[in-house]
């Protein structure tokens, strides 16, 4: 991807003040509403589809960081000064003036993050929950360590942006955040890439977003859909997805000798990382979360966010697993099992509005 992607959904175009710098891979869609001097990072991704997405002026988002909304329910807002890490996700969530936001945390549905608050990299901020403002917080629920003061969240903004790795506001552990070693070994012009001989095919109803990469040995089938930033790698085996699942912004997923299986009805939230693996049937794969190799997510379970799903690890049908390591945390209820259900069909919805490719 050599340029970024500025589009309409539903006839609805971002608005984005002046003074803007994007970066090769990041994309701005419909509902979104930007100040002065917003700063996006390769591939980092705005989404105002399903709701509105809300950014104040002066802010600045990393590679691969992710701001998306909850479907026709929740909008998302970060105000005025606001920085997000690289890898980073802020989902349906208020972020107010002068928070910086580190690498690879999430901020769940909801939640509120008060005015010159951090949020250390890797931390998770649960659904609903208020953080009050001037705090530091840290880990996974993310919980208040001490004040800082203006000058140290100066500091941390600046640190946070030069990718400086002896603040607690950048990740020691991000994945790869370029396809520069794809782009040696595959021909093509994107989203779709031939690797190795093998190139991807599609169904003629899936949707395939023009920052992805797809690459190699990958079968799409009907109303499935991979979305901003994501890559996928189908080497050996390759990759499979079933219909109408649904592989959220900047996943990063690769298959080297063995396959990585997905079922039908399966959604993969942003951010993620999977390696070869099996996700079976209307499995839910949370925000931020990790796969290990060989690991097997049962039809009907659940991956909480941030997790880590060590390599070799079954998660049970119909439960919820959490943690890092992750290990079986409680039953699905039936509610979340509708909540999941309904945002499997909003990403349905989403394949049927957006612009498709021709199946290959």
């Amino acid at each position: 991807m050599k340029h970024s992607v500025v589009m309409a959904y539903q006839g609805i175009a971002p608005e984005i003040g002046e003074g803007r710098q994007f970066f090769p891979g990041a994309a701005v869609i419909g509902q979104v509403w930007a100040g002065d001097r917003l700063t996006l990072r390769p591939f980092a991704t705005l989404r105002g589809d399903g709701e509105e997405v809300h950014v104040g002026d002066d802010c600045w988002f990393g590679d691969r960081a992710t701001m998306h909304i909850a479907d026709s329910e929740i909008p998302s807002t970060v105000r005025h000064n606001v920085s997000v890490g690289r890898y980073a996700v802020v989902h349906a969530c208020t972020i107010d003036d002068w928070c910086v936001i580190g690498d690879a945390a999430v901020v769940m549905d909801a939640a509120t993050v008060g005015a010159g608050a951090v949020i250390a990299a890797e931390a998770f901020v649960p659904p609903r929950k208020t953080l009050e403002g001037g705090w530091l917080y840290e880990g996974s629920p993310a919980k208040p360590v001490r004040r800082v003061d203006k000058n140290e969240l100066t500091r941390l903004r600046e640190q946070l942006v030069k990718g400086d790795a002896s603040s607690g506001v950048c990740s020691r552990e991000l994945p790869s955040l370029d396809i520069r070693s794809l782009d040696s070994l595959a021909q093509g012009n994107g989203p779709l890439y031939e690797l190795a001989g093998q190139s991807p095919a599609l169904h003629r109803e899936t949707y395939v977003a023009p920052t992805a990469t797809v690459a190699g040995k990958v079968s799409i089938s009907r109303d499935a859909s991979v979305w901003f930033g994501t890559v996928m790698v189908g080497s050996g085996e390759g990759i499979q997805l079933g219909e109408r699942t649904n592989i959220q912004d900047n996943c990063l997923i690769e298959a080297g000798g063995k396959s990585v299986i997905f079922g039908c009805d399966v959604t993969i939230g942003h951010n993620v990382r999977i390696g070869e693996c099996v996700v079976e049937d209307e499995s839910l794969i949370g925000i931020g979360s990790t796969i290990g190799k060989g690991a097997v997510i049962e039809r009907g379970s659940c991956v909480a966010a941030r997790a880590l799903v060590m390599p070799g690890t079954i998660v049970k049908a119909g439960y919820i697993w959490a943690g890092r390591p992750a290990q079986k945390f409680r039953a699905l209820k039936t509610q979340e099992i509708d909540l999941f259900r309904q945002g499997k069909d909003a990403y349905i919805r989403y394949v049927r509005n957006y612009p498709r490719l021709v199946s290959r």
